[in-house]
């Protein structure tokens, strides 16, 4: 087994660093993207009145929602591996939303529920600050509220259980592939009703 040198430690430290710089330039500009595209569909809508203006809105709230809440809950593990000190380097070629590598075998059971904890909630408080930020006087407007809140009830359903169990014991790994198998739509749907029922409560 090779031992690492401080130059190699400081190297990788390095290469981790210049990774993360670019999948955050890239996660960002994709934030704001959906945001703005969004928010111009939003005063497209409002201004004219037009029903083909309120459709292209809510469906870009839709997108918008869905696109940052995915965003959210990956920094949100990513955030939570890194506070705890688990170990998760950037991944050299992310894929899509997936940015980095939480290395199980190298990390602790704590670390591991930390990383787990930071997406739901990274995906709970986008949902708050969407309630708080927006005020809710447009369908566009209260679907954004709505996807945003229905992919944090959707990982909540899946992970919190994981991590309940994990806790008490389980391996991290296998839990997460029996809740695989066991959950099946459930969460998605789970997701989707509530984020109906919020739609039309805050339409």
């Amino acid at each position: 087994m090779s031992v690492m040198t401080a130059d190699d430690i400081a190297e990788r430290k390095s290469r981790d660093n210049a990774r993360l710089k670019r999948v955050a330039t890239r996660h960002g500009a994709a934030f704001l993207a959906a945001i703005t595209l969004w928010g111009a569909a939003d005063a497209w809508a409002i201004s004219s009145g037009w029903a083909l203006a309120n459709l292209v809105a809510v469906l870009n709230a839709i997108f918008a929602g869905v696109a940052m809440s995915y965003l959210a809950h990956e920094w949100g593990h990513f955030t939570g591996a890194r506070i705890s000190g688990g170990v998760s380097p950037v991944l050299k070629e992310p894929q899509s939303f997936f940015m980095f590598s939480f290395k199980q075998d190298q990390s602790t059971r704590g670390q591991f529920l930390s990383m787990s904890a930071g997406g739901p909630v990274a995906n709970w408080s986008l949902a708050f600050l969407v309630l708080i930020l927006v005020p809710m006087e447009t369908a566009s407007q209260a679907m954004l509220l709505a996807a945003t809140t229905a992919i944090a009830v959707s990982v909540s359903v899946f992970e919190i259980p994981v991590m309940n169990r994990v806790m008490y014991g389980d391996d991290p790994e296998e839990t997460i592939q029996s809740r695989l198998k066991e959950v099946g739509d459930t969460p998605r749907l789970s997701g989707i009703v509530v984020g109906a029922i919020v739609f039309l409560i805050a339409l």
